[in-house]
Parts: structure tokens; C-alpha cells; sequence
């Protein structure tokens, strides 16, 4: 039903007599409510009433954002498989901004539109409390959605509308929808009341964020190369001028070239050619959630371009602010969901993602006794307040450059003492 298990989706069921269409339809939000600012469950429902395999792409459009901020789109775009007669349903996590048109699906099979809808957006501001099970009672202190247990999510981006989820006498959820809700409640996502509440860890912060940016940015060119380089070449230069003039040997034209290819190969193999883009990964694991991490991505375009990472991340947007990249689109690639934004020079953004649980390996500190490398501040600083002397915490960093992209990834797993 959500989409960490699509990679093709399937759906096989009795073909009923009479149908001759296909139909698509959905809501946007739990029951049809959007929280305003949050990332809500985009729910979409395809009937296949044609006699043959309904092989087609499902597309997803909505305009975000208004003329006098700037308007962007946000997209989906998934391969769909359906039998005769099959019906299936799918949730996708899908972030719900003010401003945002009505979102339009649409199913297509070889370029020709076979079904169409619009789904209109009822917004609410308040984020409400998820009540699990029988409601005996309205819960006081604000609006309230009542799910049944087999209702609860198995992936934690669709319980972010939720301000609470409690969970009532009798209610028997499922392993993986208690992963769900305990990843959901570690990483600052809301509370979890009568249930196993694990320690909750708060958000990497925007100024730590910042100085991590400022700390992996392009090297400065280095002062005492360039001096030097300089110097020789206003050397040759003279060199070079009094032979031209009389029209002798070019041996002076010869020894400027020289050094200006000199210092041209020698700046990149020593100090790196200049980055279109610089991307910092970070994620945090925790022993109290054992299938989810929370991670965050740093964007940094130097230069205009498209950026494609793997995995379904969404745009972190603070409370009163908006989003930087207005352009965000989802696709399904043989590896899995990936996440296309449109990358703007000086423009940083901040996408962020419940990712794979990091469990083994990395590089044993403990917490009090050895200092950690700066690289790891932010995570640090998260864990800061609820780790202890004697914890344990795990580190791995990998650094890569590709062309003109380089990539730093940061793991931290926090396992407390006892």
C-alpha cells in the first residue's frame, strides 16, 4: 500500500462484468483534511475495467505556490501494472503548501490519456490526534481523526499530519506500522500515548546546518601558489617582450606558456577543480528504532542544473518560511523512488527523509571520553541532549567527487548506556 515496497505495482482481482474504462480517484490528507505545511497522504485509487493487462504510468501534477512568491510544480510519475479487472490502491507521501492548486491525476498508457481526476484540497491548520481502535471518548485540546489499527502506515512521512496518535485498549498493530510510529516518535514527528515511547531526538538545527555548509564549501585558491604564480608569469612576460619586439626567437613566448600550463595542471591536481555542486548527508540512527534513520541532504549548486538523488525526499520548510526549490519531482527508477529538484546558484536546500536504519559497523566512540570530527557537529548537536557519559556512538564518514559534484555522508548511531 505505500510506496517503499513499488518498484512495479500489481494488483490482480476478478474481472466484473460491465466495465469498459478505466477509473482513477483519490484524496488528499487523512479522510480527505490536508494539514497545512506538512507532508499528508496522497492517496490514489485505479480501477482497470478494460479485458487486457493495463500496463501505463500514473502521473501526478500540482502547482505550488502563488504569482507574487513564485510558482513551481511538484510531480510524480510511476509505472503501473494492472490485471483485468484489478483494483489497487496506493498512499504516497506528498507535501500540501499554502497557495497549492488541486492535484491532478492522471493514468496514461503510450502517450494516450485514459483517465483523469482532480482532487480538491480541504485544508486544516491544526494538526490533529490520531485515536487508534474503539473511541470511548473524543479526545479534548483539538480535532480528532479515528483510524482501525490495520489503518496505521507502515511508512512514518504518512503519520506527519499527526500531532498525537494514541493508541486505545485493545488495539493490535502491526510490526511494521510500530516501527513506523516508533521512528515517527523518536525523531520529533509527535507523541505516541499508551504505546512504547522511544527517546526522542530533536531535528537537526538550521545554524548548525549553516556552519557545516560553510565548512565544506570550495578551498579558497591558495594565496602563496598564486603569488608565485603570478610572479612568474609577469617574469616570462618581460622575457618574453624584447625577443617579439626585435623579432627574434620566441624563447620568452616559449617559457610563458609554459608556466601558464604549469600552474593551470598543477592548481587541479593539488587542490581540486572547481564544484558545480556540493551535497552533505546526514543520518542519524538510534538503537530505540531499529528499521528507520532520519536523514537530512544539503544541497549547494554553485552552478544552474538538475539534481536527481535516490529515494523519496521532501523539501524542509521552518515554520513562517517557504520553500526554496519550487520544482520537485518524483519518479520510479530500477532502484526504487528518486528525487528530482531543480537546482538554482545560491540557493541551498534542505531536503530531508525517514532512510534505512544504519545497525553495524562504523567507528566505536564514547560519549564524554573521545572527541568526535567537526564533520559530525550537527549530528552531535542533535543527540547532545539526551545522550549521557558512558553512551555509545557510532560514526562513519565517506567523501566522494565525481566531476564537478562533491558528496560528503555523515552516520552517527546513538546506542545509550544500559
Amino acid at each position: 500500500m505505500t510506496w517503499l515496497a513499488w518498484t512495479v505495482l500489481c494488483a490482480v482481482a476478478v474481472a466484473q462484468p460491465g466495465w469498459a474504462e478505466v477509473q482513477v480517484g483519490g484524496e488528499v490528507g487523512w479522510q480527505g483534511q490536508a494539514v497545512l505545511g506538512e507532508v499528508n497522504p496522497l492517496t490514489i485509487t485505479v480501477t482497470n475495467g478494460k479485458s487486457s493487462v493495463l500496463s501505463a504510468t500514473l502521473r501526478v501534477e500540482q502547482r505550488v505556490g502563488s504569482g507574487w512568491r513564485g510558482a513551481g510544480m511538484q510531480r510524480l510519475r510511476a509505472p503501473l501494472l494492472l490485471a483485468p479487472g484489478g483494483r489497487a490502491r496506493f498512499a504516497f507521501p506528498w507535501p500540501v503548501e499554502a497557495g497549492s492548486a488541486p492535484v491532478t491525476v492522471v493514468v496514461e498508457e503510450d502517450g494516450t490519456e485514459l483517465a483523469r481526476a482532480t482532487l480538491p484540497l480541504r485544508l486544516m491548520v491544526e494538526k490533529p490526534i490520531a485515536t487508534v481502535g474503539s473511541v470511548v471518548a473524543y479526545p479534548a485540546g483539538g480535532p480528532m481523526i479515528a483510524l482501525a489499527p490495520e489503518d496505521l502506515p507502515e511508512d512514518p512521512f504518512l503519520l506527519s499530519p499527526f500531532s498525537e496518535v494514541r493508541l486505545t485498549r485493545g488495539a493490535a498493530v502491526s510490526a511494521p506500522a510500530a516501527e513506523a510510529l516508533a521512528a515517527w516518535a523518536a525523531f520529533g514527528g509527535g507523541l505516541v500515548r499508551d504505546g512504547e515511547t522511544p527517546t526522542v531526538i530533536p531535528s537537526l538545527s538550521a545554524a548548525d546546518l549553516a556552519d557545516a555548509v560553510a565548512r565544506h564549501g570550495p578551498r579558497p585558491p591558495p594565496r602563496g601558489l598564486l603569488i608565485g604564480g603570478t610572479v612568474l608569469y609577469l617574469i616570462a612576460l618581460g622575457f618574453a617582450l624584447p625577443p617579439l619586439s626585435r623579432r627574434g626567437r620566441p624563447w620568452g613566448m616559449a617559457a610563458l606558456i609554459s608556466v601558464v600550463l604549469a600552474f593551470s595542471l598543477f592548481y587541479p591536481l593539488f587542490f581540486g577543480s572547481p564544484q558545480a555542486i556540493t551535497m552533505l548527508l546526514y543520518s542519524l540512527s538510534s538503537r530505540d528504532v531499529s528499521r528507520f534513520s532520519y536523514d537530512t541532504l544539503v544541497i549547494v549548486p554553485i552552478r544552474e542544473g538538475i539534481q536527481e538523488v535516490s529515494g523519496w525526499w521532501v523539501e524542509r520548510v521552518p515554520p513562517g518560511t517557504e520553500r526554496s526549490g519550487m520544482d520537485i519531482e518524483w519518479a520510479w527508477g530500477p532502484d526504487g523512488p528518486r528525487t528530482i529538484v531543480a537546482a538554482n546558484p545560491g540557493q541551498t536546500m534542505i531536503l530531508w527523509r525517514y532512510g534505512r536504519a544504519w545497525a553495524a559497523g562504523g567507528t566505536r566512540h564514547v560519549v564524554g571520553s573521545v572527541a568526535v570530527d567537526a564533520g559530525f557537529a550537527p549530528l552531535l548537536a542533535a543527540v547532545g541532549p539526551v545522550a549521557r557519559a558512558g553512551d555509545l556512538v557510532y560514526t562513519e564518514r565517506i567523501a566522494e567527487r565525481q566531476g564537478g559534484a562533491a558528496r560528503y555522508e555523515y552516520r552517527l548511531r546513538w546506542e545509550p548506556d544500559g
